[in-house]
């Protein structure tokens, strides 16, 4: 270091006018000149039972651990306690010195040298690390410079009338919002790994989808998630949720699957005697919600006549129980999700406009299987392996052939096909050795035998391999209605002598589906 840049240096670090800004200033120029990989400085909190991070040339400050002083083995809290440097020949030697040293080291090169200098207030009580990491000939070389240890008294008396001027009122502020960094980086890290865990897949979509669901987790704008069916738009609103800070309950409301005439008190509840059968008041799903996420999956099926209730719900946050007087709130997220065409739907007045927008402040679409395949691997083996959990099964794996034939199959179900395939391949292997290829092969033809012409279309395919039951039920009913109307050329009055049901029935599921037909009478 030069003498005139040191005196530079002095000038502006007694400019300094609080603690972190000072410390920053000394170890940039310590790690500039030396050739230093990094530098960052610990100070002991007002309470007195822990290390703060209080500067870092490498990182956020917030993104470092908190290090707790009962640490002993941890070499800054070492230094702290006895008052003298510490110098560590190679980082990554060190074992056993504590979890936070550890989460610390991950911002640390693991092959250099470490010197970790305490810092004195003016009664020459340590209140502080000073942690330089680089190589070992350049750490020996800031020891052994003048210049730098002129600095470093400089930058002690200078620390210490920064802290007797602030007092302890600014120093606890400052733990507070470095808690509170600290608190959202933790936040995020978790909901990385919740991500990387619970979301299977090695492609650049499934790296690209994380990113967005993260992104997405705490705003509080609404979102729609669109997608094939099957292709996990239900997980990833569950993720969404679960990545967030809220913490309030995920409460998923199936609207294909709720009868028209119910939907209204399911969502906003009812009080008691509000209609035939209401003995006791019942709250509803929208207060469920309350501080968590509320999840409309299949939106595109709400009935028209709801879909302006939801709209003022949204914009108000707040509905009023059937039967009710009074209004009451719900503070929700919003997160919904279709495998229809929305805007189709509007073109043909079956969902307003108004509502679209405001449902769709922000987007996910999750691609099909089909352009994921790279992914088909990981997410196999996953379902095998959660399969082999919760049976306390021990299928081996997947033999590579019959990885193959799942890879080239054409998944129309996408991925809730996926899972049924090889949780059916998994019933089938013995214990103890791997899903072959012919058990694969015998599970597609099953699913490639020839399928009804018409209306039934390969959605067949995903409901048989359900997980969801009442949702299956309910397409696949509205399917075959659907079949029967085309077949009886629009007629209800034959369409439901064919199905064994009064008119008046199927006139009501027509209604409640928006189908077309071309004669109501005949």
């Amino acid at each position: 270091m030069e003498a005139l840049e040191v005196a530079s240096l002095a000038r502006d670090m007694a400019k300094a006018t609080n603690p972190a800004r000072l410390v920053d200033m000394l170890l940039r120029t310590v790690v500039g000149s030396h050739g230093l990989r990094c530098g960052l400085c610990y100070w002991r909190d007002a309470a007195g039972d822990q290390l703060l991070p209080l500067a870092c040339t490498q990182t956020e400050p917030a993104r470092l651990p908190a290090i707790p002083l009962s640490e002993l083995e941890n070499p800054l809290v070492y230094s702290l306690v006895e008052g003298k440097p510490c110098h560590i020949g190679q980082i990554g030697a060190l074992v056993g010195v504590g979890e936070s040293f550890e989460f610390l080291r991950e911002h640390l090169p693991g092959r250099d040298a470490l010197s970790i200098l305490p810092l004195w207030d003016r009664k020459r009580q340590a209140i502080g690390s000073l942690v330089l990491a680089g190589a070992a000939p350049a750490l020996q070389a800031v020891q052994g410079d003048a210049l730098w240890q002129a600095l470093m008294d400089l930058h002690e008396q200078l620390l210490a009338r920064l802290r007797e001027r602030l007092g302890t009122a600014d120093t606890m502020d400052h733990e507070r919002a470095l808690s509170r960094h600290q608190e959202a980086e933790r936040g995020r890290a978790r909901a990385v790994r919740l991500l990387a865990a619970e979301f299977v897949g090695t492609g650049a979509s499934a790296r690209r989808l994380r990113e967005e669901m993260l992104r997405l987790a705490d705003s509080s704008l609404a979102v729609l998630v669109t997608g094939e069916t099957g292709s996990g738009k239900d997980h990833a609103a569950w993720l969404i949720h679960q990545a967030s800070s809220r913490d309030g309950k995920f409460v998923p409301v199936n609207c294909a699957a709720i009868p028209k005439d119910l939907i209204e008190a399911e969502l906003f509840g009812s009080v008691r005697g509000a209609f035939t059968g209401a003995t006791q008041a019942r709250s509803g799903l929208v207060a469920e919600a309350d501080g968590g996420t509320l999840f409309l999956d299949e939106i595109g099926d709400m009935p028209v006549a709801l879909q302006g209730t939801l709209l003022r719900l949204l914009n108000e946050k707040k509905f009023r129980p059937v039967g009710a007087n009074r209004e009451q709130a719900s503070d929700f997220r919003l997160i919904c999700a279709t495998h229809q065409p929305l805007l189709q739907l509007i073109r043909d007045g079956r969902f307003r406009e108004d509502l679209y927008f405001r449902i769709r402040q922000q987007t996910l679409h999750l691609p099909p299987l089909r352009e994921r395949r790279e992914d088909i691997a990981a997410l196999a083996t996953h379902v095998l392996l959660q399969h082999n959990r919760g049976r306390q099964s021990h299928i081996t794996g997947i033999e590579p052939r019959a990885m193959a034939l799942l890879q080239t199959h054409s998944l129309p179900g996408n991925v809730r096909e996926l899972r049924s395939l090889v949780l059916a391949a998994a019933e089938r292997t013995p214990q103890g050795k791997a899903i072959g290829a012919d058990t694969i092969r015998d599970l597609q033809a099953t699913l490639d035998a020839p399928e009804p012409a018409g209306a039934v279309d390969p959605v067949l395919r995903s409901l048989w391999l359900t997980t969801d039951l009442p949702s299956a039920v309910a397409d696949f009913e509205r399917l075959l209605v659907s079949e029967r109307l085309r077949q009886a050329d629009g007629s209800r009055r034959r369409a439901a002598q064919s199905l064994g049901i009064p008119k008046r029935t199927l006139a009501r599921k027509c209604q409640f589906w928006n189908l077309d037909r071309e004669d109501s009478t005949a």
